[in-house]
């Protein structure tokens, strides 16, 4: 075992000419043995044999040994030889040459910041990768792809067409319109400014249903009366708002109403009232009244009427409800306005005819309809409370 180490180590150490040497006198050994294998086998009956020794098989075993050892010499010659190569920077053949990792910046969109790709040049195949910073890789087609898509965005946005300015609404128009009327009779800020583009509003969803358009949505289609509309179609009735402070209270309320026309001395059919719209103590606009061809409102001033209230004078106009169920039936109510709330003051109502074919008359100031015996008045004083209250004149702007 000794032996073959040495062999072993000796052929390590051995260089190239000595392992030539070695090998060609390898040959001539297992020439030299062919021939003699050959001669053994031509032997007869006269051929001595030789005993005592050992046969040759032991030198075919020796063999054995010197090929693997030669073997191992090829292999550890290829082994240093690959290491020797690769210090030496490999072969010079073309097609087997290893480019050094490149980096090339590429960007899939122009916001996104560019990241480096690795291009490995082989045998027949080159591969680019792009590595993230968070380290996943994109091969060089996922990265193409993107830009593709990114160029399509960018061209379809190029291509959006430019922004042009609606026409201005109808809406907007009244808004302007409105605000500029009132501006004409005092400075408000943006909390009546709130108010009165509602009012606008209003006014605009008038007109639709004058016009028989779509009310569909419309916020305030419950509340416009409906005689208000019927009067449209009336002549020589002329309808449209008005903006009256009817409280004081330094935001003025919205009247729609008509202007019948019917001279001077029918002075229950013009500035006739059929909405009144006015804002709650949270700044939100409400319907104060919604008449009706028989329920009218008027707009009155009474200077007797203001009377000591609080601890100071109450003043202000008044709203009149003239109502009429008939020939010998009607009411006249006054109300003080409270941000959206009517507020009773005093009322006359007629029921019925006396057997002096008078009018049967009733006075409250403490609630509506009280036909109480002592609530009765005679009809010259009930004419003296209505007449004391007078009835404010409107012009009414017509709706557009």
């Amino acid at each position: 075992m000794n032996s073959k180490k040495k062999i072993i180590e000796t052929l390590k150490k051995a260089d190239k000419a000595s392992v030539e040497r070695l090998m060609e006198e390898q040959t001539r050994k297992e020439a030299v043995f062919a021939r003699v294998q050959r001669k053994a086998a031509d032997h007869n009956e006269y051929t001595d044999v030789a005993e005592g020794v050992e046969k040759y098989e032991r030198k075919i075993n020796m063999t054995r040994i010197i090929s693997a050892a030669a073997a191992m010499v090829v292999v550890l010659g290829a082994i240093g030889g690959g290491a020797y190569l690769r210090r030496n920077k490999g072969p010079k053949t073309p097609e087997d040459v290893l480019t050094a990792p490149t980096t090339t910046a590429v960007s899939a969109t122009a916001a996104v910041t560019t990241i480096p790709a690795n291009v490995t040049t082989g045998k027949n195949v080159s591969t680019v990768t792009v590595t993230a910073a968070n380290g996943s890789a994109t091969t060089a087609a996922e990265v193409s792809a993107t830009t593709a898509t990114t160029a399509a965005v960018t061209k379809k946005a190029a291509e959006k067409p430019a922004v042009t300015t609606a026409p201005q609404s109808s809406s907007t128009k009244t808004e302007e319109k409105v605000l500029a009327e009132l501006r004409e009779y005092s400075q408000f800020g943006e909390y009546e400014e709130k108010i009165y583009k509602e009012y606008a509003r209003i006014i605009d969803e008038c007109s639709t249903m004058i016009k028989g358009g779509d009310m569909t949505g419309a916020k305030y289609d419950p509340d416009l009366s409906r005689e208000f509309i019927s009067a449209s179609h009336e002549d020589p009735a002329h309808i449209g708002y008005a903006f009256y402070d009817i409280d004081e209270d330094g935001v003025k309320e919205l009247l729609l109403g008509v202007n019948y026309n019917y001279g001077e001395e029918s002075r229950y059919f013009d500035s006739v009232i059929y909405n009144i719209f006015g804002a709650d103590s949270n700044g939100e606009v409400k319907c104060v009244v919604n008449g009706a061809l028989r329920d009218r409102y008027y707009i009155c001033t009474n200077p007797t009427a203001d009377r000591p209230m609080n601890g100071g004078m109450q003043h202000g106009s008044f709203i009149m409800n003239a109502g009429s169920g008939g020939a010998s039936n009607s009411v006249n109510y006054f109300y003080r306005l409270a941000y959206d709330k009517l507020r009773y003051v005093e009322g006359v109502v007629t029921d019925g005819i006396d057997d002096n074919n008078e009018p049967i008359t009733y006075y409250s100031a403490t609630k509506e309809y009280d036909t109480s015996a002592e609530a009765r008045i005679s009809n010259d004083e009930a004419n003296k409370i209505i007449d004391s209250y007078n009835i404010v004149d409107f012009r009414f702007t017509a709706l557009d």
